[in-house]
């Protein structure tokens, strides 16, 4: 891929909300994963106050594309 192949998939890339909010969940998804595994807990907010997410309550959102 050249340049302006690689230049112009980017700018697809991030002209497309749908795409990048997958990327964004993946990356998300992947950090809570290791957390997991790990056994580290991970904070969150709710009701505007910090909590803790221990490793067994942590969730993992399933990434379904809109269309």
């Amino acid at each position: 891929m050249n340049r302006k192949e690689h230049d112009d998939l980017i700018y697809r890339i991030m002209n497309d909300p749908e795409r990048v909010g997958m990327i964004i969940q993946s990356a998300i998804n992947d950090a809570l994963l290791m957390h997991k595994i790990a056994g580290n807990p991970v904070c969150g907010i709710k009701n505007g106050k910090v909590y803790w997410v221990q490793p067994e309550d942590i969730v993992i959102k399933e990434i379904k594309p809109n269309h």
